[in-house]
């Protein structure tokens, strides 16, 4: 049984557009072998990019897996920002802690939390995401056993 969802709110739409925008910006500067004044090798700006491009489909479907991990990357991004500020000058590293913030709040926004809350589009989305569990339809429940002598009366 396929649930159908509205448009996902303005915040989560945003998130998207910009991870797809980091996403794809970050696997053509890997594919080109510039480390755009990344503390990563150029090589891992691929699996890094293509990452974020996953992660932008999962946010835009809500899957609440998607939301978890952006978060810990958030903190990760965060972490090599201040990493950055620390061995170079504070404004060399602000952009960097900028993205992650923007990332953080953007998902953490009321309505963000209430879209990655809703049921997912399909049973095999509940079943292989593990932020939301199996659905009532797929959880074992005993079938209703009809009685032979019962009447319709007492049902």
């Amino acid at each position: 049984m396929v649930m159908r969802r509205g448009l996902p709110p303005v915040a989560v739409l945003a998130t998207s557009v910009l991870l797809c925008a980091g996403g794809g910006l970050t696997l053509a500067y890997g594919l080109s072998g510039d480390p755009m004044g990344s503390l990563l090798p150029p090589w891992s700006l691929v699996p890094y990019g293509a990452l974020y491009l996953l992660l932008a489909w999962a946010v835009v479907r809500g899957h609440g897996w998607g939301r978890v991990l952006l978060l810990i990357l958030c903190g990760v991004g965060a972490a090599l920002a201040v990493t950055r500020m620390v061995q170079g000058t504070v404004l060399a590293g602000m952009p960097w802690l900028g993205w992650p913030v923007i990332y953080a709040a953007l998902v953490s926004t009321p309505s963000a939390r209430a879209w990655f809350r809703r049921a997912p589009e399909s049973a095999e989305d509940a079943f292989f995401d593990p932020m939301r569990g199996p659905r009532e339809e797929t959880q074992n429940t005993p079938p209703r056993v009809r009685r032979e002598d019962a009447t319709d009366d007492e049902e």
